[in-house]
């Protein structure tokens, strides 16, 4: 396993050398920084060649990367209806960093296999889960986005999420890891 990831310029040195793919990430993480809504994570996914679909999945599944013949990378993205708008957001971004980081590591695992609530996760595994989630932290949260939105609405929990459009719960463990 590679170095864990803690910023975007270290995302950056993990991703497949495409300028596009790199100017997509780049362009979405300038869009946190500004005084509108955040940006469509659905738009930036389709822009990368996934298919994304809202499909029902037992509660503790969020997502999952499946393999599409028919969507313009050979993957698509389902995500559980189930889940509001900001979870949904968040594990869209997730399934795209398996797709960028991880998607050579076992080509024979099928996908749908280890989205299963009846899996185990190996320690490898444990550590894709985790370069995922830092790495989406770092595409929204990276090069200063959120220590810009600090300086424009404090450590107000209730408008960073609106800001970032994510969970109370992720930007409370990422302003405490602002803090460290």
């Amino acid at each position: 396993m590679g170095k864990v990831i803690g910023s975007l310029r270290e995302l950056f040195r993990r991703l497949p050398p495409d300028g596009s793919t790199r100017h997509l990430l780049r362009s979405f993480n300038l869009g946190m920084s500004g005084r509108g809504s955040p940006p469509s994570v659905k738009e930036l996914a389709e822009n990368l060649g996934f298919d994304v679909y809202l499909v029902d999945l037992p509660n503790e599944i969020r997502g999952r990367l499946i393999a599409d013949p028919f969507s313009e990378n050979g993957y698509s993205i389902e995500v559980n209806r189930n889940d509001s708008v900001v979870v949904r957001r968040w594990t869209v971004l997730h399934e795209i960093m398996h797709f960028l980081l991880h998607r050579n590591d076992d080509p024979f695992a099928p996908a749908m296999h280890r989205a299963g609530a009846e899996h185990f996760y190996d320690r490898e595994e444990q550590q894709q889960e985790r370069d995922a989630n830092l790495s989406v932290e770092a595409l929204i949260f990276g090069d200063g986005a959120l220590e810009a939105a600090i300086s424009l609405f404090g450590r107000d929990i209730a408008a960073l999420c609106k800001h970032f459009g994510v969970s109370s719960r992720v930007m409370e463990i990422s302003l405490a890891k602002l803090n460290r």
